[in-house]
């Protein structure tokens, strides 16, 4: 009976583990660095992680919205942000890995600085590392 339990729990563990290490995979994103300039059009604060939508202006006058992802409600308040840190119509820099999806305007986010250049978010480590 207990090597019964002890190979549930052994199997649970593995079964949930698995998922949770293929929940933070970054194979989607590019490892080359993108800088944008634009608006904050909505900051999601919840799990699992943090979202920005920013909408970027090109030189043809066209805008185009982005996502980027970033850590968790509770990685980001350990690194000083909160659900007010970031505001929409705000003015913001964003350097982030972008997906390797072709069309795709979704992103990990490395940085986000204010537009007086103060850093707001420095996630540099993790999942977008540069080559």
């Amino acid at each position: 009976m207990m090597k019964t339990k002890a190979v549930v729990l052994v199997a649970a563990i593995l079964m949930f583990g698995a998922g949770a290490l293929a929940h933070h995979s970054a194979a989607q994103y590019s490892r080359d660095i993108m800088t944008t300039r634009g608006t904050v059009e909505q900051y999601i604060w919840r799990n699992p992680h943090v979202t920005l939508i920013w909408n970027v202006k090109g030189a043809n006058g066209e805008t185009r919205q982005w996502v980027g992802e970033l850590a968790s409600v509770t990685s980001m308040i350990a690194d000083g942000m909160t659900k007010n840190s970031l505001k929409p119509g705000q003015e913001v820099e964003v350097v982030a890995c972008p997906s390797m999806i072709p069309g795709s305007h979704e992103a990990w986010i490395r940085t986000i600085k204010a537009a007086d250049g103060k850093v707001l978010v420095d996630a540099g480590r993790g999942a977008c590392t540069p080559k």
